[in-house]
């Protein structure tokens, strides 16, 4: 009995035992439910078919984590590229007759927006960026303070490799200063400051309005057009004429008030004669905007990013201007020379204004901060951007706008609800210049191949 008793202990155990294992098997191993047939597997690429960059970026779209939004990010932007008004069927409730002919819609282009913090210039993306300028393959820029001045101070002196762990004590006295594993001497600065001062004394002299007379003949009476939203008449002919914005206050000596191109007209046919026009035109605005272009223009020099900026007619905004060594040359000569302005109402217009009119945009941000936020809250006027591809290192669990994933950026109507937005964790220093030779750097190369070609 005893031995029974012990054997059926021994049963009792063994089935429990089993039974707890098909539990336990159960609760790991859940059923699957089949995989859709048009999800790719993950898959690296296969070295032993030789040393193929092509074939390995490629590859990154199905290597999983960062390399898969790299991938991602790829695709979107040469969907940017790619769009033509023409994709679009004529919508006439929307759009002009003159938007009707096939020809003309293959001819508009996606918007592109790009932003980047200063540190992309510190860095060698500098001459990544300068690419896109060079070859007008963006529509605008937005940056910040150091971008500015960097680019400049490149021109005149290089930043030096340096390292992370240099101590700032040793380095204060050398007067170097670090920005990473960069180094960039007190100079650099000093020849940024000996070049911008004399410009924005300048400014300060085309910012004041001026008076002048100019004399209209006759036969310009019927050239006159008002193209001026203040309502000031101008001379549409050769040789000089009145320049738009300007308020006509005198005509022969006389003190007249005088504003519309019709009252101008009706004179000069009266008069039969020269008659001498008294104009007080107004001096420059001048906003960030267009102070850049102001240095891009007189740097002239084919390595700078603002040069080609100003060549192509490709606005930098930088709302932040004053952030930086531009602040602080502006500080030092306000002590010299007063009464420098610098308006940012006319930037906000302006590339509020290109978001709004365009058919279609796309958003290349690399960092965080005002860059991202201005370009973001642009697009927010057109009920958002269609396309968007975010690099930077940041992370959301803080609150701050840098680190906010594209998801962030749909419920405030910054990037359309239907848009498939891509976001890269990573270093730009590495990722852009990666991003640019997959996608812009193919756009050139492209249409080189298409003219030899044709020839």
């Amino acid at each position: 009995e005893s031995l029974g008793i012990v054997l059926t202990m021994s049963s009792g155990k063994d089935v429990n035992e089993a039974a707890g294992c098909e539990k336990a098997t159960a609760a790991v191993l859940v059923e699957s439910v089949e995989m859709p047939k048009d999800v790719p597997a993950c898959r690296g690429f296969d070295f032993n078919k030789g040393l193929d960059y092509e074939g390995m970026f490629k590859s990154f779209i199905t290597h999983g984590f960062q390399a898969t939004h790299f991938g991602l990010a790829v695709n979107q932007i040469n969907q940017m590229l790619k769009w033509r008004l023409s994709d679009e069927k004529f919508d006439p409730n929307t759009e002009g007759e003159e938007l009707k002919d096939p020809k003309v819609r293959a001819k508009i282009k996606c918007t592109i927006f790009l932003g980047f913090t200063s540190n992309m210039v510190s860095c060698g993306n500098r001459e990544v960026l300068r690419y896109l300028l060079q070859h007008k393959l963006v529509n605008a820029c937005v940056t910040t303070g150091g971008a500015i001045e960097e680019d400049i101070m490149k021109c005149f002196h290089p930043h030096y490799m340096g390292d992370f762990r240099l101590k700032g004590r040793d380095l204060r006295e050398k007067g170097h200063n670090r920005i990473g594993n960069l180094i960039v001497p007190n100079k650099n600065y000093c020849a940024f400051e000996d070049w911008l001062k004399p410009i924005l004394g300048e400014m300060l002299v085309e910012q004041q309005a001026t008076v002048r007379e100019i004399t209209l003949t006759p036969k310009q009476a019927d050239k006159i057009v008002l193209i001026d939203t203040k309502g000031g008449p101008v001379v549409d002919s050769e040789g000089e004429g009145i320049p738009c914005g300007a308020t006509i206050f005198g005509l022969d000596g006389k003190i007249i008030a005088c504003k519309k191109a019709a009252e101008v007209t009706k004179i000069l046919k009266a008069a039969q004669k020269a008659v001498t026009v008294t104009v007080s035109i107004p001096g420059e605005v001048w906003t960030p905007a267009k102070i850049i272009r102001r240095m891009g223009k007189t740097i002239n020099n084919p390595d700078s990013c603002l040069y080609w900026a100003y060549k192509n007619d490709i606005p930098i905004y930088c709302p932040a201007i004053t952030d930086g060594a531009v602040g602080d040359v502006v500080f030092f000569h306000s002590y010299k020379e007063k009464g420098l302005v610098i308006d940012t109402a006319q930037d906000i217009k302006g590339i509020n204004e290109l978001a709004m009119n365009a058919p279609k945009t796309g958003m290349i941000i690399l960092g965080g901060g005002v860059v991202k936020h201005h370009i973001c809250n642009a697009n927010l006027m057109r009920n958002g951007a269609d396309y968007a591809v975010f690099v930077n290192t940041g992370q959301e669990f803080d609150g701050s706008d840098s680190g906010a994933r594209p998801d962030e950026a749909i419920s405030w109507g910054k990037i359309k609800v239907e848009a498939k937005p891509v976001k890269v964790y990573g270093d730009a220093s590495l990722i852009w210049p990666l991003l640019v030779s997959q996608t812009f750097v193919r756009e050139v190369e492209s249409k080189k191949t298409i003219k030899i070609e044709s020839k």
